[in-house]
């Protein structure tokens, strides 16, 4: 069994490698999921649109890696949380890019497994 911070760990990790079936797994597949990323439009509220999410992001990524500034993951009972900084480096869509990246987000423990139930992102400076 994972903790936490395993977790979170992992989730950066199959970003990276570009595994969107690890990543949809880690999802928590309710109605109050929300992954809010940097675009304007870039919202999913509820489930149903998390396969569909992670399939697109990986499949838009290219030499993806990631350079942790910080991790800082939390536990209390069944509920964790995680921050982070970190700077990403990647091809998104055929176009080279490097940015500082801050997250957060939200955890639940169900059956022993630790999912994702809320990750906010945003673009900081560098």
């Amino acid at each position: 069994m994972r903790n936490a911070r395993d977790t979170v760990q992992a989730y950066f990790d199959a970003l990276v490698v570009g595994d969107a079936e690890t990543l949809i797994a880690m999802m928590l597949p309710v109605s109050h999921y929300v992954k809010i990323g940097t675009d304007a439009d870039e919202v999913v509220e509820g489930s149903v649109e998390i396969a569909a999410y992670y399939r697109n992001h990986v499949a838009s990524t290219e030499d993806f890696s990631i350079e942790f500034i910080n991790l800082n993951v939390q536990e209390r009972g069944n509920v964790a949380w995680f921050y982070t900084r970190q700077v990403w480096r990647l091809k998104w869509q055929g176009t080279s890019e490097e940015f500082m990246m801050r997250m957060t987000g939200v955890l639940e423990k169900i059956d022993e497994l630790w999912r994702f139930a809320q990750i906010h992102a945003s673009i900081g400076h560098q």
